[in-house]
């Protein structure tokens, strides 16, 4: 008995079937518009040899940021909470900002503040879940601005992006 060549499931993901859900964040849960499940490098180190140096597999893992496109509200809700967090981790004004931490968090689901999950599930072409990604640990790196131009039309609508870093991540098949 070989192994078969041949997947199992020859349906092609859909690059629009997934939601992101943060513990921290419940309005990007709505708007978001784009992600990409981050990357993961393994280093490497080089073993020397008269005749080619050789390269061997490294022990540290490295993960590349997950990066969310979303859209704008009216309001800025989703925007301006990113922009308090990071604050609030940055505290360039005060030290208060640090202190307020667990007060930006509505539903207050862990003891570190600073820190929140975030759950992508991707679904199939039936609109089945999958595949779930966890995201462990997870603080905001960087905010993009928001530009505001009178020459768009009304029709168009902002968006923003955030990048995050996070301690880990895990998959689970559904």
């Amino acid at each position: 008995m070989g192994i078969s060549s041949n997947p199992t499931n020859q349906n092609l993901a859909q690059p629009s079937k997934f939601l992101l859900s943060f513990d921290r964040l419940p309005t990007l849960t709505f708007f978001c518009t784009k992600l990409e499940i981050p990357g993961i490098t393994l280093g490497q180190t080089i073993q020397n040899n008269p005749l080619v140096d050789v390269p061997v597999a490294g022990d540290k893992v490295v993960y590349d940021p997950l990066t969310v496109t979303f859209l704008v509200d009216e309001e800025l809700q989703a925007w301006t909470t990113v922009l308090d967090w990071i604050k609030g981790l940055g505290f360039p004004e005060t030290t208060d900002q640090y202190k307020n931490l667990p007060l930006q968090q509505k539903l207050q689901l862990n003891n570190r503040p600073q820190y929140s999950d975030a759950l992508i599930t991707i679904y199939t072409n039936k609109n089945n879940a999958a595949l779930q990604v966890k995201f462990t640990d997870l603080f905001p790196t960087n905010l993009s601005g928001l530009q505001y131009d009178v020459s768009q039309s009304s029709h168009n609508v902002m968006t923003a992006v955030a990048s995050f870093s996070y301690a880990n991540y895990s998959y689970l098949r559904l």
